[in-house]
């Protein structure tokens, strides 16, 4: 699904229609909702197979995120991070893929929500 907020983005672009621009927005906001790794999200379903070393990692990039694109939803996203390091649902086998790819997921979306109009950042 994020791949249908970078498509917006590049309609928006292209078009400079405000529409795009909306949906794009809307689309990578609600993709990192669902990201935050709580019970049935798919975020949660993904920390399932991350060790405490792959939770600590996802902070820290929540957090950065956080920092760097002045948006609230990675502050939602961290605070389930934190929870997490907590839980004692920790895989036999933790999966650096994992950690890798959700790292990238999370960047990715960010990057889409700061060239999108209404973006965190003063002008």
């Amino acid at each position: 699904m994020a791949f249908l907020s970078v498509a917006c983005l590049l309609l928006w672009w292209r078009t400079g229609n405000p529409l795009w621009a909306g949906l794009a927005r809307a689309g990578a906001w609600l993709n990192l909702m669902n990201l935050i790794p709580i019970w049935v999200l798919d975020g949660g379903q993904a920390t399932n197979a991350l060790d405490r070393n792959g939770r600590w990692v996802l902070l820290a990039s929540t957090v950065f995120l956080a920092l760097l694109f002045q948006e609230g939803v990675f502050v939602l996203v961290a605070g389930g991070f934190v929870w997490r390091l907590f839980t004692k649902d920790l895989p036999a086998v933790s999966s650096p893929r994992t950690v890798a790819y959700f790292a990238s997921v999370i960047a990715f979306l960010g990057v889409v929500l700061r060239f999108v109009p209404g973006h965190g950042f003063t002008r």
